[in-house]
């Protein structure tokens, strides 16, 4: 397990609404449910003799316990509703330093356009 996954926004909204958490908590909670899903398969695979790389039998394990996934999921929202707030704090956004890196930078010139016409210019007051 070399990187944590980025929960798709989709599945956060829709956590977010279904538990009654805001959006960074979903976020978290699906973040923390998938790594801790990765840990039980790695530990079943282990225990069962199966290659942990082997994605048909993650599948058929998943089949198996079908409520795996919600389970796991409804622990860690869980986990993450009744953790204390330091634990939410949003790392540092991309999202917001680039907006902040475009307000800085200078602003370009708009060239002029390549087609000119003679028509008159009609100002509404």
């Amino acid at each position: 397990m070399n990187s944590i996954p980025i929960p798709d926004p989709i599945a956060v909204l829709h956590v977010a609404r279904n538990y009654a958490v805001t959006e960074r908590q979903a976020e978290v909670g699906l973040t923390w449910a998938s790594v801790n899903m990765s840990v039980k398969w790695a530990e079943f695979a282990m225990a069962a003799g199966l290659d942990e790389a082997d994605g048909d039998a993650m599948n058929r394990w998943s089949q198996q316990f079908p409520r795996i996934r919600q389970d796991v999921l409804d622990d860690a929202i869980a986990n993450v509703t009744s953790a204390p707030a330091p634990v939410l704090q949003p790392a540092p956004d991309p999202v917001g330093r680039l907006l902040a890196e475009v307000r800085r930078a200078p602003a370009l010139r708009r060239p002029a356009s390549p087609m000119r016409t003679n028509r008159r210019r009609v100002r509404i007051h």
